[in-house]
């Protein structure tokens, strides 16, 4: 049977059902048919979230840099980009060669009213629906590079070191990646790390015959090698996999239409949501509250695999 696919997130609600009763098969038909489920009113603190997270995952990334902090002293928990400023769409950790397939946020406490703080939503396939033709044929046809810079510890903390990483791909995770993904290490040093890969622009939805934008070609997130505060931090290049410049009006296209079918998660404290880091762009609104407090997890699911990377798809 094929796939129905909505662009809309799904609320739902306990209904006075708890977490567990929920049967996965029905979590993952969401995610699929949906992209990102806000769950509301399971009553969960945020060690029953973790609980939750844990259910339908292998291991979870944390974040080495200093824009995230601890959330808790007893799992992987942390806090969303520290500081109050909005921040543009994009998948996370979308310039790393072995993405996080889910993303889960847990609403500690939500921002007054009228203050902001929503966290947005994005889902690239309505996006690659809604693009100009020519745009489209340009994004089957050509795939995107990526070139990072990083301190080196760093870099053994999200890959080549890291014992999540390490049980996806085995012990060689250089190797893996080198030999599945178009990655290279261009560079190591005491200083920094710089590695690239190449990666499909859009790809297709299971057997929808859909496309969904999959990269982070537009977001404003990412710092640039040459900027003053890049030093120590992870910066990122995208062009495309020639090395040569993504036109304006491919990234504006790709701008305009995100931001048209861009959806906001009006928090309520205790909520949650599930986002399927492969098919739905996140960034959020500024907030005026302080007190906005959301913790998140980035997580390999129980049904994640590596494939070999994709060459581009014919027009």
């Amino acid at each position: 049977m094929s796939q129905t696919i909505n662009d809309r997130p799904l609320l739902l609600h306990s209904q006075g059902r708890s977490a567990a009763d929920i049967p996965d098969d029905e979590i993952w038909d969401n995610l699929a048919s949906h992209g990102a489920i806000l769950f509301r009113g399971f009553g969960l603190d945020a060690d029953g979230f973790y609980d939750v997270a844990s259910r339908f995952s292998r291991g979870f990334l944390v974040s080495p840099f200093g824009d995230r902090k601890p959330a808790s002293d007893r799992n992987e928990l942390q806090t969303v980009t520290v500081g109050q400023a909005g921040l543009s769409l994009h998948f996370e950790y979308g310039n790393s060669p072995l993405r996080p397939d889910l993303l889960w946020f847990y609403c500690r406490k939500a921002a007054s009213e009228g203050t902001g703080g929503e966290t947005l939503l994005a889902d690239g396939a309505a996006i690659f629906e809604r693009l100009r033709p020519e745009t489209q044929d340009m994004l089957k046809a050509r795939r995107v590079r990526y070139r990072n810079f990083v301190p080196p510890d760093a870099f053994e903390a999200i890959l080549s070191k890291n014992e999540t990483v390490g049980s996806l791909v085995g012990p060689d995770v250089v190797g893996a990646l080198s030999r599945t993904q178009d990655f290279r290490v261009t560079e190591a040093s005491g200083n920094r790390v710089v590695f690239e890969f190449v990666a499909p622009s859009v790809q297709p939805i299971g057997d929808t015959g859909r496309m969904r934008v999959c990269q982070n070609m537009f977001t404003d997130a990412y710092k640039k090698p040459t900027d003053d505060e890049a030093d120590g931090s992870f910066s990122t290049l995208v062009t495309w996999e020639d090395g040569s410049e993504i036109p304006p009006a491919v990234l504006d296209d790709l701008k305009q239409v995100a931001r048209s079918l861009t959806r906001g998660i009006r928090w309520q404290t205790g909520d949650f949501v599930l986002i399927d880091n492969n098919r739905m762009l996140h960034g959020r609104n500024r907030t005026s509250d302080p007190a906005r407090d959301i913790v998140m997890l980035s997580s390999f699911s129980s049904r994640f695999r590596l494939d070999p990377v994709a060459e581009g798809i014919p027009a």
